[in-house]
């Protein structure tokens, strides 16, 4: 059956439509490299473009997240970087036994400690995009206080030193001899006892004692006590009476006497009497001597140690300490402090639970990375505490037991300051940063190649192949142009020219 040439005509119109439609499209291709404006367009490819635009779209926000949180870490380990050296240093220098006093009393080691002090609570004062970082979760808190406010207080806020003043007190007791009496019940006994049941001055813990002829009781009792009886003028040159003494700060020294058969030439000797009541009062006189000098030493370097950790070392259940006074010198208890007496020198968040814990960034759908810091954890206040006490106290030259006071000091820093089993290190929490680093680097790594592959199956569906887009586009043409020769020719013909 002939096809008649109308029908011909619109068959050839509505190609050639469409072949334009077609032309105008790959030339859009070809100008913009993409396949199609539309998902539509794409064909059955387009649930799978739509699959992998979301999920580079949800790496780049973890991405995102990576990237904040690296900014935090890198200044984290930074800044504890800082301090580990602050603290090696002064560990270092804490070992110079060099005793030189300046004209206000102190000495090098102590300047330095306080210039140490300072750096170390401005470091932990430090910002990253605007959040402090040793703060835990309350980011926009400053968590140390200025340190001259720390150390010294404001507006009848009492600081560290004006609290050291008081436990000093409080520990030495009104007669300096740290709380302790001494009486001689008969002419041939010496006693030696607390002088009530509270934290402060010497606690009596043990005695040894090989003098002949010397009865020892105790020491027993709350308060502890204990007692010296000459029952026999027998003691022998050379034996000794050894009494161990707990300090404020859970530190323990002995005081020992040794018996002299003639005059005493060292510290902490006594001379055998020429009779029982002789050598009991001789034993009192050594005694109270050496009590007087170990309090002068051992129990003020203790009491600013005990301060120290009552100031410094607080949380919700244990709120910070000071002295209940005044009087001081003849307190029994210690009191809550209150923010309208002392000054609270971390301000940022208390918690019980892991300071990395309070702050998180999570780097893929099941990791979680934590890398928070919180200024009062274990290493960073013991550095604060033991670069404070340091600075604390002052000497005089004139005074023979200065030095000892600050050797009984600087060796506490010493060891303070050093590695020790069951206790934070600063190389603790650097290694805890590295190991949430190297977890961040190594997902981050992965993000990018995944995203990589990702992007390249993406782009291999979306864009357009210029090379066969141009092919096409000149096979169409060539098409288009025999359609219009042959829509050229149907419409010249006629009956007559038919016929």
């Amino acid at each position: 059956m002939a096809i008649p040439i109308s029908t011909s005509r619109s068959y050839l119109f509505q190609a050639v439509t469409t072949s334009r439609e077609r032309s105008d499209d790959l030339q859009r291709q070809l100008a913009t490299g993409q396949r199609s404006d539309t998902y539509g367009g794409l064909g059955l490819e387009r649930r799978q473009l739509i699959e992998f635009t979301a999920e580079i779209s949800q790496i780049n926000g973890y991405q995102r997240g990576i990237d904040q949180a690296n900014v935090r870490i890198d200044v984290l380990n930074e800044t504890l970087t800082q301090v580990r050296d602050i603290v090696s240093k002064m560990r270092t220098n804490a070992l110079d036994t060099n005793f030189e006093v300046d004209t206000e009393g102190r000495t090098l080691f102590q300047n330095s400690a306080y210039a140490s002090f300072q750096d170390v609570a401005t470091i932990l004062n430090t910002e990253a995009g605007g959040r402090y970082i040793y703060s835990g979760r309350q980011v926009l808190e400053k968590p140390v206080e200025p340190p001259q406010t720390l150390l010294e207080g404001q507006g009848g806020q009492d600081g560290f030193f004006a609290v050291a003043d008081q436990r000093r007190e409080a520990d030495l007791g009104a007669d300096l001899r740290g709380r302790v009496a001494l009486t001689q019940p008969s002419a041939s006994e010496v006693n030696l006892a607390e002088d009530g049941t509270h934290p402060f001055g010497f606690k009596i813990t043990a005695v040894n004692s090989s003098l002949t002829g010397v009865t020892v009781t105790g020491p027993a009792g709350a308060p502890s006590a204990l007692n010296l009886d000459v029952a026999a003028n027998t003691a022998v040159d050379g034996e000794s009476l050894t009494i161990s003494l707990t300090l404020p700060d859970g530190s323990s020294r002995d005081v020992k006497l040794t018996a002299r058969s003639g005059a005493p030439t060292e510290a902490g000797e006594f001379q055998i009497g020429a009779t029982a009541d002789a050598t009991a009062s001789n034993i009192l006189a050594a005694l109270d001597t050496e009590i007087l000098r170990q309090a002068d030493t051992e129990l003020k370097a203790a009491s600013a140690f005990a301060a120290a950790d009552n100031f410094f070392n607080f949380d919700d259940a244990n709120p910070t300490q000071r002295v209940a006074g005044p009087p001081y010198n003849s307190a029994t208890g210690l009191v809550d402090a209150t923010e309208a007496d002392t000054v609270f020198w971390y301000q940022g968040e208390i918690s019980s639970d892991d300071p990395r814990q309070s702050q998180t960034v999570k780097v893929d759908d099941y990791i979680s990375v934590e890398y928070g810091a919180r200024a009062n954890e274990e290493a960073l206040r013991t550095a604060l505490q033991n670069l404070a006490v340091a600075s604390y106290d002052t000497y005089n030259t004139g005074d023979t037991n200065a030095q000892d006071r600050y050797d009984a000091v600087r060796e506490r820093v010493t060891s303070n300051l050093s590695k020790a089993p069951n206790r934070q290190s600063i190389d603790h929490l650097l290694a805890e940063v590295s190991a949430a680093s190297s977890v961040i680097a190594s997902t981050s790594e992965r993000h990018e190649s995944h995203n990589s592959l990702l992007t390249q199956y993406s782009e291999d569906i979306r864009n357009a192949d210029i090379y066969e887009v141009s092919a096409q586009i000149l096979d169409l043409q060539t098409r288009l142009q025999a359609t219009y020769q042959s829509m050229a020719t149907l419409s010249q013909l006629s009956l007559v020219n038919y016929i």
